[in-house]
């Protein structure tokens, strides 16, 4: 019992003695840090190639429809011209967000990535080599390949193939 008392004592000395020896906590208020969020880039809407704009001159042209599916996924539909001849070009696929404006889809074995800025998207493969490939959606030699602008409204539903 006396050991007993003993380590009490001495623990309760060497409490005391370690707490008089400690610098008191400095009551400082943190300075908050403006936190920025990085914009979410809208990416859902339509985009043409350059002769959708000559499109009542009869041009050919093809199309990208965009919708969101979730904050992580996208709906892509390519669609050509289909008035006046049989369309050049279909495509119906699901791109995944890897980092923001950029979306891939894996389309026949092939990773195809759509890259999005404020006025276009870009479709691409993710190895030079695979880009003939993007030419097995289009007839005629045609390719899904290269860049679309942003159009302010839909495709033109009188032209567009369903």
């Amino acid at each position: 019992m006396s050991i007993l008392k003993t380590l009490v004592v001495s623990g309760s000395i060497m409490l005391a003695f370690n707490s008089c020896t400690k610098e008191p906590v400095k009551n400082e208020t943190p300075v908050p840090v403006e936190q920025t969020a990085t914009p979410k880039m809208m990416v859902d809407g339509s985009y043409a190639t350059a002769d959708y704009e000559k499109r009542k001159e009869g041009y050919d042209w093809v199309g990208v429809i965009i919708q969101n599916m979730d904050d992580n996924k996208i709906s892509v539909k390519i669609r050509s011209r289909a008035d006046k001849k049989k369309p050049s070009c279909t495509l119906d696929a699901e791109a995944t967000k890897t980092k923001e404006g950029v979306y891939h889809a894996m389309l026949n074995g092939k990773n195809v990535i759509f890259t999005f800025n404020e006025t276009s998207v870009t479709i691409d493969t993710e190895n030079p080599q695979d880009k003939d490939g993007l030419h097995f959606y289009c007839s005629g030699g045609a390719s899904i390949a290269g860049t679309y602008t942003k159009i302010d409204a839909p495709l033109d539903p009188a032209q567009v193939d369903k």
